[in-house]
């Protein structure tokens, strides 16, 4: 029985991320989530307590942001450098947004939503942001002028926009960013504007 239970909680939580990965938060209403896992609603109650609690156990199981790539320690390479360092991390974000359907839908949640999956995602996104700063200090003496917190900020907000219009399917600035292409472009010319930002401060 207790089998039976989880199967079906599984079931539940699969599709309401296949609904919320396709057609945004707003589309996972009870009613169509318990439609789309072939269950009748009142489990999605029995289970989880309701819509809410359904989602927000939806964030804590799935990952809701891509991982960034660690730093790599100057005695490994003997050419690591900050630049080089915050550039691979914001394109593993990037690309892992690209590639990850639900983490895509949970950044725009963060952007339109005020509910609880909402801030489920932003909570998920903020713990992986610190980390990766504090990784980047932790191997890296900053330059002076250097505010790293807004630098990441500001760059972070770009490469999760061009990961959103990636799924958009319409232009963006010119770039077909469904083409590969047009990402290879997209990623140079991040790569680019942050060794224009820092490449000179390590040299």
């Amino acid at each position: 029985m207790a089998r039976d239970r989880q199967l079906t909680m599984a079931r539940i939580l699969a599709a309401a991320e296949g609904i919320i990965a396709r057609d945004g938060v707003d589309a996972a209403g009870i009613n169509a989530i318990a439609a789309a896992a072939g269950v009748d609603k009142v489990l999605l109650y029995r289970y989880f307590g309701g819509r809410e609690q359904l989602l927000r156990r939806l964030a804590r199981e799935r990952r809701l942001w891509p991982e960034a790539e660690r730093p790599t320690r100057p005695d490994e390479t003997g050419s690591a450098t900050l630049a080089g360092d915050l550039t691979a991390m914001l394109l593993s974000v990037a690309r892992g947004l690209r590639a990850m359907p639900l983490a895509r839908r949970a950044a725009l949640s963060q952007l339109t939503e005020r509910d609880a999956f909402a801030r489920d995602a932003a909570a998920a996104r903020e713990t992986r942001v610190r980390a990766m700063t504090s990784a980047l200090r932790a191997h890296h003496r900053l330059p002076p002028f250097l505010d790293l917190d807004a630098l990441v900020a500001v760059l972070l907000a770009a490469a999760i926009h061009l990961a959103l219009q990636s799924a958009a399917h319409a232009p963006f600035a010119g770039l077909e960013l469904t083409l590969d292409a047009d990402w290879a472009r997209a990623e140079r010319a991040l790569e680019r504007t942050v060794q224009a930002l820092l490449g000179a401060a390590e040299s």
